[in-house]
């Protein structure tokens, strides 16, 4: 009888399986990507979104002090927008998310005119349904896809600072500096 406690009681430890108290996982909905930092839209348990904005240069570094700042594990999982606005070098950023076991490769990507926190103070879903009506949904696996093309480049669709998409912009990626920025003709 002991034995057979002892291999379910092993089974049960080696099976992996470890569960979260949905209270204590901040489920993030968006990522924006700026100047300003990095800032994530997520859920409250109330259901209410909540904006964080972290001053960083890094989403390493952005997860672990939003994760510090609210006291939860921070669940990328449900990520259904990443913003950019502004930043220098996107490839630091764009190789994190592309590597992230968690984030869905078909999650649209778009750039914007105004700050990240300032847009996502509408809800994600509202954005990307605006980004499928106007025909402008670009998934991260087609970023990735067509800035690492022969063109090294690739087109974001653009919010205005009304929260309406105004056009494109072009993101170039030069190679021989490990760059991807956005060009200006």
């Amino acid at each position: 009888m002991r034995k057979l406690v002892a291999i379910v009681a092993l089974v049960l430890l080696l099976t992996g399986c470890t569960s979260t108290d949905v209270q204590k996982r901040l489920v993030v909905t968006a990522i924006g990507i700026g100047d300003g930092g990095i800032t994530y839209q997520a859920f409250s348990p109330e259901n209410e979104i909540e904006v964080y904005t972290i001053q960083c240069e890094s989403l390493p570094e952005a997860e672990e002090e939003l994760s510090l700042r609210t006291g939860k594990e921070i669940f990328l999982g449900d990520v259904e927008l990443i913003i950019f606005s502004g930043a220098e070098n996107f490839e630091p950023y764009l190789s994190y998310l592309w590597h992230s076991p968690d984030i869905y490769m078909g999650t649209p990507v778009a750039f914007s005119e105004d700050s990240p926190e300032s847009l996502l103070e509408t809800q994600s879903e509202e954005l990307t349904g605006i980004l499928t009506v106007a025909g402008e949904k670009v998934g991260l696996i087609d970023l990735y896809n067509d800035i690492y093309s022969a063109e090294n480049s690739a087109t974001l669709p653009l919010f205005s600072r009304g929260g309406e998409i105004s056009g494109e912009i072009l993101l170039k990626s030069y190679s021989e500096c490990g760059i991807i920025a956005l060009y200006y003709e």
